[in-house]
């Protein structure tokens, strides 16, 4: 087992003319290696390596560069990423940092790299706010295992400005901010308010604004508002991508079944989501007959309606959560069978696995679990962030997505601090095991 520090500093020096790449490992047990510098046409080669995990949700590879020169410009950043080892997914990460934290950010997560499909090249986007100090940016691997970069280069070049200036972008978005955002309350408005009226917005180009409304959305604290640039915004609307296969298994009478998590809110790739994983239900279902074992545990998030499709069988009828807003309104929500999955299992015995990774929409699907009849948490509290997300369209084509709301399970009862099982196991221990043993504890 690697026993290295928290970060590791690595520079590698030689006689070229090119100042060499620092990088920093992130995680407690990464290794990490690389050569070559980032800014030339040439750019930089970086290793990744862990042969554990434990309380890490990723480990990674982390650069600081100054942003002086990059104020006010897009910057690309583009590479080759090889999961050469492990069962993890790999994505290259991006971000402006200012004064009081970040400005802007972008990953290639929507497009995850996985062991077994090869080197995948990927590209990201972002504009470097004129206050931006610092442009940090790297890769990251969510499990064990090691990745490989080639040909890391960061490029700039002018932003393109359009029709829609920062202060339209600022005029337009602040006001849905405090109308709408769950934690409106925690907000200096009128602070913000002056910087919407500073004289060179309406000079300034739309990507401005993002710098300035993410200070807003980090002043909120509900640490799940975010912003999508036109091009991430694009890609979420036409693309629905889940983080890893979806994983079904017999383990003797008890059906097993992993829900990643799906990004992007394509309806025609989300409906194929949840038949696809009805479908494996339904397949697993005639020999099962001790009960279930729903894996949440890599369940990141994303869109939240096909992975309650696909489980509607477990589910069943009926409300099974609900959003509630900061001025106590509720939605209710269920579960919709699909046309070609209609089984009903919804009085079997069901233990649902949970953990650090378990976030955003993937705790709406624990949420649903939640209070269900003859069901059993196991594994570690989720991540925080049971929270609803409305998104809000940008004058500029990109995306606000705002935390309006927070779930509730069948019983009424919201989960703040995440949802914690009733079955503790560490990452140490088996979950899978404790879960299958409860579910043949009843005759």
């Amino acid at each position: 087992m690697f026993r290295t520090a928290t970060f590791i500093f690595l520079t590698l020096l030689s006689g070229a003319a090119t100042a060499q790449t620092v990088w920093n490992g992130i995680g407690t047990h990464s290794r990490t290696n690389g050569s070559g510098d980032i800014q030339t046409s040439d750019g930089t080669a970086v290793t990744v390596s862990a042969e554990s995990m434990e309380q890490d949700k990723f480990v990674g590879a982390i650069t600081s560069l100054d942003a002086t020169a990059l104020q006010g410009r897009e910057v690309r950043l583009t590479g080759s990423l090889l999961v050469a080892e492990g069962t993890g997914i790999a994505a290259l990460w991006v971000r402006a940092d200012g004064p009081n934290g970040q400005l802007a950010f972008a990953n290639s997560g929507a497009s995850p790299a996985r062991a077994g499909e090869g080197a995948q090249a990927r590209e990201l986007q972002l504009y470097v706010p004129s206050d931006a100090t610092h442009l940090k940016l790297g890769v990251t691997l969510d499990a064990a295992g090691r990745v490989e970069v080639q040909r890391l280069t960061l490029t700039s070049e002018p932003a393109v400005s359009g029709d829609v200036s920062a202060y339209d972008m600022m005029a337009y978005a602040l006001p849905i901010i405090r109308a709408n955002a769950l934690n409106a309350g925690k907000v200096d408005w009128s602070a913000h308010k002056a910087k919407m009226d500073a004289s060179d917005l309406k000079q300034r180009p739309a990507q401005e604004a993002y710098g300035r409304l993410q200070t807003v959305l980090n002043a909120l604290g509900d640490r799940h508002s975010f912003l999508q640039a036109p091009r991430q915004a694009a890609t979420a609307r036409t693309t629905a991508v889940a983080s890893r296969a979806i994983e079904s298994r017999q383990m003797q009478d008890i059906g097993y079944v992993l829900v990643p998590g799906l990004r992007g809110t394509d309806a025609a790739a989300g409906k194929a989501f949840s038949a696809e994983l009805c479908g494996k239900i339904a397949t697993l279902a005639p020999t099962t007959s001790k009960g279930w074992i729903v894996d949440l545990r890599q369940n990141s998030g994303g869109n939240m309606w096909p992975m309650l499709s696909g489980l509607h069988p477990l589910l069943g009828d009926g409300a099974i959560g609900a959003n509630r807003t900061r001025d106590g309104a509720v939605t209710r929500w269920g579960a919709r069978a699909g046309t070609t999955c209609s089984l009903d299992l919804s009085r079997s015995r069901v233990a649902v696995l949970i953990g650090p990774k378990t976030t955003s929409s993937g705790e709406a699907v624990a949420t649903a679990f939640r209070a269900r009849p003859d069901t059993r948490f196991f594994g570690q509290t989720t991540g925080g962030r049971a929270t609803s997300n409305r998104t809000y369209p940008l004058p500029d084509g990109g995306a606000l997505l705002l935390t309006t709301a927070e779930f509730l399970d069948r019983e009424g009862q919201a989960y703040p601090q995440g949802i914690r099982p009733e079955t503790p196991v560490s990452s140490e221990q088996d979950a899978i095991e404790a879960a299958a043993a409860w579910l043949r504890s009843v005759p």
